[in-house]
């Protein structure tokens, strides 16, 4: 039924520089196994650099989109070509670590498991930290908005035979790996979260999107996917702060304005309060500064 035993799709945009320490992290990690890697690019300016990598390794395939577009159709395209019993996604400047994919499947046989995402390993200039964020529950939305909890694209793997269910939402152009999560489980009869951290994420410096805000895209990601206030509030509680640092007050005053009080902490109940005064007299230029005062002094909040 299925020609290899691993595909592993990795879209790319101008990651010719760097993506053959990718590559190689996963021809290490998958050297005992038939494996595939598949290689879709976004219309990448560095194309020319790119097949000169991609050339290199016998096992991996370049798809080039015509046209540009996002992430989530490019891993889909990927998805739909792999050959694989078990598909891995694998963002281009992350790295697979040697043992990761045997122990893997060991885990996804034994628990006859359809879909898991798990920990991993945080690679920032000055050390690496590993992520552990075990759900709760069995709520994707719980997860990720409730416990404040994350998923990674590059800790998702999945058994081939369902590729044609697990697929990427194309109309969003942020919140892909959120709306991954909840649309997956949904059609999942078994899943879980591993432990085990397997993948360093952020290996190459400057290359992640930045932190822009796109209010279209959020305002399209609450109405399809979230339906209870207090998940509405979670969501926005994980973007209002970062709109302020970013500057972007239409952003800040749409987050701030559907986070509930009763659900953040004392420090957010603060920010938030003394950010909407600052907002409404006018003041929202100075709340960047201010927040960056306050995150020297507290440490980072942008996310919990």
């Amino acid at each position: 039924m299925f020609e290899k035993t691993i595909s592993v799709v990795i879209p790319s945009y101008n990651s010719g520089a760097f993506i053959s320490d990718t590559i190689e992290s996963v021809i290490e990690a998958a050297a005992s196994y038939d494996f595939e890697i598949i290689i879709v690019d976004d219309c990448s300016e560095d194309i020319v650099c790119l097949r000169q990598v991609v050339k290199q390794f016998s096992k991996a395939l370049l798809i080039e989109k015509d046209k540009k577009s996002n992430a989530a159709i490019s891993r889909n395209i990927g998805i739909k070509k792999a050959r694989g019993k078990y598909i891995f996604l694998l963002d281009s400047d992350d790295h697979f670590e040697p043992g990761y994919i045997s122990h893997r499947i060991r885990m996804m046989e034994a628990g006859e498991y359809e879909f898991v995402f798990g920990s991993y390993i945080n690679v920032t200039e000055y050390k690496e930290t590993v992520v552990c964020e075990v759900p709760r529950g069995i709520d994707p939305k719980d997860f990720l908005f409730i416990e404040d909890k994350d998923i990674r694209t590059s800790t998702i793997s999945f058994v081939g035979y369902k590729k044609e269910s697990f697929r990427f939402n194309e109309n969003l152009e942020k919140h892909q790996d959120w709306a991954f999560l909840i649309d997956t489980l949904a059609q999942c009869t078994r899943w879980s979260y591993d432990v085990t951290p397997g993948v360093k994420l952020n290996c190459v410096r400057g290359s992640r999107m930045s932190g822009a805000m796109n209010i279209k895209a959020s305002r399209y990601f609450i109405s399809k996917y979230l339906d209870d206030s207090v998940h509405v509030s979670g969501f926005c509680k994980r973007h209002f702060i970062l709109a302020a640092l970013v500057e972007n007050e239409e952003a800040y005053r749409y987050f701030s304005s559907l986070v509930m009080l009763s659900r953040i902490k004392m420090k957010y109940k603060l920010i938030k309060l003394v950010g909407d005064i600052m907002t409404n007299a006018g003041l929202f230029p100075l709340l960047s500064r201010s927040l960056f005062f306050f995150r020297s002094v507290v440490g980072n909040f942008a996310r919990k």
